[in-house]
């Protein structure tokens, strides 16, 4: 029998919704996927906009971004990290040139002087229906009536608006409005995704639809992860998306042995 792990995710719940034999290679088998050029960059992106609205509000410009970039490149791994992958997915100037576009673009969409957020990169466990979960929010904000709003950044493409709470990037926050109801009884009214490559935001208002669907998929996904613990069997879901998984590449994938 095999174990899975202790605490579910967001993002695990989404990986193994898609392709149940890639979270067992991830999360079970421990053979963890390299990371991406476009992750790296989001991941550069979001750590730098984290250290600006630790700023008092007045200094949040456009020049104490560009500076809080430059210190967390020169003193703090990332150039070397990036110089590494440069070798093989992109060059370390159109990394550069693409990140600190997005960072300067959150000014189309907010002002950042103005902006008043009550954390960030907060970490929240609990459980939901027995399911331990465990994740980490990017931003929490205030509404007018002292409701949360949870805010995400992304880097990459917009998702076309037919997708609202069915795409899975709102699955991920209205994960986490569940996950602050119980373990913190705070109700969540707005989801908002920043699209900073593109200047675009968009925005969702939380319902109890919403929740109760959440909840659902996290119990239903818990459950069959045990049971392919127990069995043995994780399914892959072969598609055309198998030409660009990492696990197929390395042929550690049942599906193309």
């Amino acid at each position: 029998m095999l174990t899975a792990p202790k605490y579910l995710s967001p993002s695990s719940i989404s990986l193994f919704r898609g392709c149940p034999q890639r979270f067992k290679l991830s999360y079970i088998d421990k053979i963890k996927e390299p990371p991406t050029w476009h992750a790296v960059s989001g991941s550069f992106v979001h750590e730098v906009l984290e250290y600006l609205y630790k700023e008092d509000p007045k200094n949040r410009t456009q020049e104490t971004v560009k500076r809080i970039a430059t210190d967390r490149w020169s003193n703090h791994g990332w150039a070397e990290k990036v110089n590494e992958l440069a070798e093989k997915l992109g060059t370390v100037a159109g990394f550069k040139q693409s990140a600190l576009q997005a960072m300067i673009n959150l000014w189309e969409l907010e002002d950042p002087t103005t902006t008043i957020l009550e954390g960030q990169e907060v970490e929240v466990l609990t459980e939901i229906e027995g399911v331990a979960m465990k994740g980490y929010i990017d931003r929490i904000a205030l509404d007018a009536d002292g409701k949360v709003v949870i805010s995400d950044y992304k880097t990459g493409k917009v998702p076309d608006s037919k997708y609202v709470a069915d795409d899975e990037k709102w699955f991920q926050l209205i994960t986490y409005a569940l996950m602050l109801k119980e373990a913190q009884q705070k109700t969540t009214s707005t989801l908002e995704l920043y699209y900073l490559s593109k200047k675009v935001k968009h925005s969702v208002a939380v319902t109890q639809e919403h929740l109760v669907n959440a909840q659902q998929v996290i119990v239903r996904t818990r459950t069959s992860i045990d049971e392919s613990c127990s069995s043995g069997e994780f399914i892959c879901n072969v598609s055309n998306l198998c030409n660009w998984c990492f696990y197929k590449k390395i042929d550690v994938c049942p599906a193309h042995y």
